[in-house]
């Protein structure tokens, strides 16, 4: 088995080349990990300006979101997959030179397991913390809900194919997708990650949305999206969270409010759109 780490750094002077170990990501063909201390990250919090703590923090939050969404893709689809690959940390340990630093890959005969990810993080990075950073977030209970309660009325992680929807011009996923007399569809999105990335998402997802409606079985779709209020403080985030609210383009629904999805697949008799095997 094929296994690397990477050391990310927090760079501090990098014309001194002074920096300071934050995370660790460790990968193998099957399965990756990775955890950065926030605790530590706390107490170089004054070694940074604001803006730069900032979005230190939000790439992090970021990389986090990814890596967890990328173990949780059992068909290997989720576009982690294609990243978080060790010619990936291979090329971000030569040019990502900003804020954040990656070590090259270094590869061990060792399976992914906890004790020895925890061994990694304590050696290189810091004490492990007594709550670790995987607690579930909303969205990740949500659709751990989601997956049990309308998994007969849905497919999920579909993927359409470019010539399955005229002027789709490349294949396009959603999270979910059923049909009564109408397309029902159904994407989340954390809105505290880094707005580039959140941005680029929400317009694919929209384009796809689009695409959809112009067919005879989507022109009056139902298009669900979970999301909550980012903080008011992320000024650019809460700019896309209240973009997306006020298109009325999607049905947006918080996490605390997802019975609404579920008595809709009841009331409105949501079957899958594809037959399950």
């Amino acid at each position: 088995m094929k296994t690397f780490y990477s050391i990310l750094y927090c760079a501090i002077r990098p014309n001194l080349d002074e920096k300071i170990s934050i995370g660790i990501f460790m990968a193998n063909d099957r399965h990756c990990k990775f955890l950065y201390s926030a605790e530590k990250l706390q107490v170089i919090k004054d070694l940074f300006t604001e803006e730069a703590y900032t979005t230190i923090k939000l790439h992090l939050k970021s990389l986090s979101k990814l890596s967890t969404e990328c173990v949780n893709d059992v068909m290997h689809s989720h576009k982690g997959q294609k990243f978080f690959r060790e010619e990936y940390f291979n090329y971000l340990s030569r040019y990502a030179q900003n804020l954040i630093t990656y070590s090259a890959p270094n590869q061990i005969d060792l399976e992914i397991t906890d004790s020895i990810f925890n061994k990694l993080f304590e050696k290189f990075i810091f004490h492990l913390p007594e709550i670790q950073e995987t607690k579930n977030r909303p969205i990740e209970v949500v659709r751990k809900r989601l997956t049990k309660t309308i998994a007969g009325r849905v497919n999920f992680d579909f993927e359409f194919k470019k010539n399955e929807i005229p002027g789709l011009v490349v294949p396009a996923r959603v999270w979910f997708i059923g049909k009564n007399e109408v397309q029902v569809t159904g994407e989340t999105k954390d809105f505290n990650g880094v707005p580039h990335f959140i941005q680029q998402q929400i317009n694919a997802h929209l384009f796809l949305i689009e695409k959809i409606k112009e067919t005879k079985e989507g022109k009056n779709g139902h298009f669900f999206f979970i999301a909550d209020e980012p903080e008011k403080s992320l000024i650019e985030n809460h700019k896309l969270w209240k973009a997306v609210k006020d298109s009325k383009m999607l049905d947006m629904v918080p996490t605390n409010e997802i019975g609404r999805i579920e008595e809709y697949m009841e009331k409105h008799g949501v079957e899958p759109l594809f037959a399950t095997k």
